[in-house]
């Protein structure tokens, strides 16, 4: 069975190219930045050079392929809505229509538990309702997710979607890296409260749903809800996290009404151009931590055999272990990522 890998350069996209290069299977990988091409060739990978946003380069890709693990998308803060956007929906679109055209092979899509909104929720299933929240790189998920749906009821396309929770891990260069920064700068805090259930889940684990979404039949046309099934509170995951960087854990909680009328002030002042760069809030800070998140991996479980392995304070010894071994001089502690 050949697989594709897209943005294979990027946090999830690296650890799917690995897995499948030592199960032996036969892989192709597709990345924006030749730098990396030649190490991946090197493991084992044929490697294509490309832009999702160019269908060119996705219908040639997808030949003769059996399944595409789809990890491509615009990370970090560093990008514009606009963009975010752009290279998410166009994407997805040049993929789904290049398989429809190939008239075979399934796609693997990842989105985000994040489709369903600002809120709090206790083990909220696959079924539950989506939510725009306001910040482009959840509610483009939701865009992604509708427009999957359009392709597999109305041209077949054979297409299964996980929504993972909090990604971390080795090679996470965005989410645990902004936390130590806020820990190690002393300004962490907690928004409405210590006690939110926070949907983490280990990259390894990811992985894991994801090759078991590419190889289950049953999966096709599905969507699935990826966490560590635990109900980790964000105090106890920081807490762990502050004592493995030899931080004083944080005490400040913020109320909610803070933080949140600060995303509104930053985001007027954006779009007035009269603030650039990163504001000091945004809306995926509240979702993350002022609201407490849980989410039923039932469904995974049942039909697909997905068995979390990694549990946070495991996980997160991985994480800062491999920052500590990388991160000196390493450009992508700034706020850009495409892969």
């Amino acid at each position: 069975m050949v697989s594709l890998v897209t943005g294979a350069s990027g946090l999830v996209g690296s650890h799917v190219l690995d897995a499948l290069l030592a199960e032996g299977c036969p892989v192709r990988a597709l990345v924006r930045d030749p730098a990396v091409a030649q190490d991946q060739r090197q493991a084992g990978a044929e490697v294509w050079v490309g832009d999702v946003r160019e269908p060119k380069v996705l219908a040639e890709a997808v030949r003769g392929v059996n399944v595409v693990y789809h990890c491509a998308a615009a990370v970090g803060p560093g990008f514009s809505p606009h963009e975010i956007r752009d290279i998410g929906l166009k994407g997805v679109r040049h993929l789904l229509q290049a398989l429809r055209q190939a008239g075979a092979g399934r796609a693997v899509l990842l989105t985000s538990v994040n489709v369903l909104g600002t809120r709090h929720l206790d083990l909220a299933g696959e079924d539950t309702p989506c939510r725009r929240s306001g910040d482009a790189a959840a509610d483009v998920k939701i865009e992604i997710e509708a427009l999957a749906r359009k392709y597999e009821q109305d041209h077949g396309v054979d297409v299964t979607i996980l929504r993972p929770g909090l990604i971390y891990g080795p090679r996470d260069w965005h989410n645990v890296p902004q936390m130590i920064r806020a820990l190690r700068r002393g300004k962490f805090a907690f928004i409405g409260s210590r006690d939110n259930v926070a949907p983490i889940v280990h990259v390894s684990d990811v992985v894991q749903a994801i090759l078991l979404a590419g190889q289950t039949p049953a999966a096709r046309g599905r969507v699935y809800h990826i966490t560590d099934g635990s109900r980790t509170t964000i105090g106890e995951f920081i807490d762990h996290l502050a004592g493995l960087i030899g931080c004083p854990p944080p005490r400040k909680v913020l109320p909610y009404a803070i933080p949140y009328l600060g995303c509104l002030l930053f985001e007027t002042l954006a779009r007035l151009g009269l603030y650039r760069g990163r504001p000091p809030i945004v809306r995926s800070s509240l979702r993350h931590l002022g609201t407490s998140r849980s989410f039923s991996i039932e469904r995974a479980s049942r039909e697909l055999g997905y068995r979390p392995c990694v549990p946070y304070r495991e996980g997160l010894h991985t994480a800062v272990k491999w920052l500590e071994e990388h991160t000196n001089g390493h450009a992508a502690m700034v706020s850009r990522s495409a892969v």
